[in-house]
């Protein structure tokens, strides 16, 4: 897990799928961003984090209908869905005190991924 930045009494980190679980030791109350394409994975890797550290996940795609069904039983989670990654990261940041660590998740790892969500955070 890359540490980005730290604005406004949060932290932004980037982490592949892989990484995210490995690493995630103390980041309580933390954001979560994540493509839809990836859920599937990330739900079967890091399920039992959400509602202990993970407590808002961020969802690029048009709808979350289908996590709501998988994640219906686990408390304290916030899923929100966001058409952009524009979106989400403006989402994570109007949620600061709510989520104290933001995590962008990615089956790819790309430095490309990383320059364009360092560039959304600084805006």
């Amino acid at each position: 897990m890359e540490k980005l930045i730290d604005t406004h009494g949060q932290s932004f980190y980037y982490a592949t799928l892989e990484g995210f679980v490995d690493n995630i030791g103390d980041k309580n109350k933390c954001a979560i961003i994540l493509a839809h394409d990836d859920w599937s994975v990330f739900f079967d890797k890091a399920s039992h984090l959400l509602g202990e550290s993970i407590n808002q996940v961020i969802v690029i795609g048009k709808n979350v209908n289908q996590l709501h069904a998988k994640t219906k039983d686990i408390r304290n989670v916030f899923i929100i869905s966001a058409v952009s990654l524009k979106d989400a990261t403006q989402i994570a940041l109007n949620s600061s005190s709510f989520s104290k660590n933001v995590v962008y998740i990615s089956s790819i790892s790309s430095g490309q991924s990383i320059s364009d969500l360092l560039s959304l955070i600084v805006e």
